[in-house]
């Protein structure tokens, strides 16, 4: 969701698209507004940075009504009995909120409502059912703002930990299951962006493999990474493209002693570049190049098969309307001898459009893997996968 809102930022008006913090901007209703009655319109601030940030609403803000060749002055209120007037976002992170405005009882077809200060938002006005109650005119502000909560609560988790890699459960070939559960903690909750204490981590990712649907079920392997690095979010970053940067060391292994332990440590550097090809289309790409500090005792020829690096690429295609998200990804990784390649193949998408299923709104998620190493106990072997399940983050 927060990348999404982070395309999004960009696609409806705020300039740039890929900005290095939060970004406000306002989306179109997707359902028609009824003439004569009190409409809600949401505020989305998108937090791009690596540090938490603090933003305040205005409790009201001037619009221009554009309908049929006449400009009508408006007001927005915001909705402070749904939420305060300032709040913290993490980093990666969100916050919606919302403002209410009268729309005119004369008003009925399509419209633009230009903010102030903010993007313009497409509306659509359908006259008000008979019998029904357009509600008054002339919205008036509360009399007193409610007292401002407090952001407090998000504290300490929200400085410091978010999720790092994807979490999902699939189903499929055997071994049955694979799941993975992938968080990052951010050490030092400083604002100097040239401070590189700042930009230190730790990550804890795994990734198992169940054989859930036997006489016996048991776990076949589990990769266990913790992680150290540092994240440079902000590069490069204009309109089309934002380059993050991030160098580290990683220990891999799958615990399981004896014969069957397979381990290695290496540092590495991952460069990632995004480009907003659309408005509504985004292109990911992600090489990484390692060296191996280790290898255990049991995979002294892990570099045979798994080389030097590897290359992740995905294309994402959002609907600004429904919220509906597509992503086709590819990870290619290759020996060091340009022979025993892996392939990973993930295809995600929601169904946002799925009345029933709003309220949950689940992103499906299909991976298809071929070649050497599809696990770190089968780093020598080759082996094909095809799974499908949900996907918590992405």
């Amino acid at each position: 969701m927060a990348i999404w809102l982070l395309l999004l930022s960009g696609s409806v008006g705020m300039g740039n698209p890929l900005a290095p913090d939060d970004s406000p901007v306002f989306v179109s209703p997707t359902q028609p507004l009824p003439a004569g009655a009190p409409a809600s319109l949401w505020l989305y601030c998108i937090n791009s940075s690596s540090q938490t940030v603090r933003s305040k609403f205005t409790a009201s803000l001037d619009a221009t009504l554009l309908a049929g060749g006449a400009a009508t002055p408006v007001r927005l209120w915001l909705n402070t009995n749904r939420q305060a007037t300032t709040a913290l976002i993490a980093p990666g992170g969100f916050l919606r909120v919302e403002y209410q405005w009268e729309v005119p009882a004369s008003l009925t077809g399509n419209a633009t409502l230009d903010v102030s200060n903010y993007n313009a938002i497409a509306v659509r006005v359908v006259a008000t059912p008979a019998g029904a109650s357009a509600g008054g005119t002339g919205a008036q502000p509360p009399a007193r703002l409610p007292q401002v909560a407090s952001a407090s609560y998000l504290g300490f988790l929200t400085n410091h930990l978010s999720v790092y890699e994807p979490i999902y459960f699939l189903l499929g070939t055997s071994p049955a299951a694979e799941f993975q559960f992938s968080i990052k903690y951010r050490i030092f909750n400083l604002t100097n962006e040239f401070n590189p204490f700042g930009h230190l981590y730790f990550a804890y990712t795994q990734t198992s493999y169940w054989d859930l649907i036997s006489k016996d079920p048991s776990f076949y392997d589990t990769s266990y990474k913790p992680s150290a690095f540092l994240l440079y979010d902000n590069v490069l970053t204009n309109a089309f493209v934002r380059l993050s940067l991030q160098p580290g060391i990683e220990h891999e292994s799958n615990g399981r002693g004896g014969a069957e332990e397979r381990s290695l440590n290496t540092a590495y550097l991952q460069p990632t570049a995004t480009f907003a090809l659309t408005d509504t289309l985004r292109w990911r790409l992600q090489p990484r190049a390692w060296a191996y500090l280790s290898e255990g005792t049991y995979n002294p020829d892990l570099a045979k098969y798994r080389g030097y690096g590897d290359l992740y690429t995905d294309f994402t295609w959002t609907d600004l309307q429904s919220q509906e998200r597509i992503q086709v990804g590819v990870k290619a990784r290759v020996g060091d001898e340009w022979s025993h390649s892996g392939l990973w193949f993930d295809l995600r998408f929601n169904l946002a459009g799925v009345p029933w299923l709003q309220k949950f709104n689940p992103t499906i998620e299909v991976q298809y893997f071929t070649g050497y190493g599809q696990t770190l106990r089968q780093y020598n072997e080759s082996s094909h996968g095809l799974r499908a399940g949900l996907c918590l983050w992405y």
